[in-house]
């Protein structure tokens, strides 16, 4: 009679214990849970740094004048440089310094993140642009775009 009241103590105190683990690991997934939907709460933005090409005797730099926060003008930009056509490096108009640069970044909260996208750019004499993102692939947009673009990055 002792041995089947300390078995039935024994799967007692068995379930028990596994009941109150499983219990816990629920509530730490709820806790992780709720640290992930924290974590999403942070905000994420795009930001675009203007700038010029700087070449001199010592070397070459870069000479950031802008920042763009605004949404609606990050839009514009990346859809112009979206549609831009891909075309063979042109033999005439990229051999100078271009005209303008520029990054895409990504921020969270304070933090930047490493630069997504950047591209230079030469406006031509026909009102268009050409476009490389530094890797050897060049692009155009037309006059209408060259000109959207341009004053995007003006403003």
């Amino acid at each position: 009679m002792k041995k089947q009241l300390l078995l039935i103590l024994f799967i007692s105190l068995s379930v028990l214990i596994v009941g109150c683990e499983e219990s816990n690991g629920e509530l730490k997934d709820q806790k992780t849970s709720d640290h992930s939907k924290e974590e999403n709460t942070v905000e994420e933005s795009k930001i675009i740094l203007v700038g010029t090409l700087d070449s001199d005797e010592e070397g070459s730099g870069v000479n950031m004048d802008q920042e763009i926060s605004d949404s609606k003008t990050i839009v514009k930009i990346e859809d112009v440089v979206g549609n831009a056509k891909k075309i063979e490096k042109p033999q005439d108009g990229t051999k100078e310094d271009p005209d303008v640069f520029f990054i895409i970044t990504k921020s969270v909260g304070d933090k930047r993140d490493n630069p997504g996208e950047k591209r230079f750019v030469w406006y031509q004499e026909d009102g268009g642009a050409v476009l490389t993102d530094g890797s050897g692939e060049y692009y155009t947009i037309n006059s209408s775009q060259a000109k959207e673009l341009k004053e995007a990055l003006d403003k």
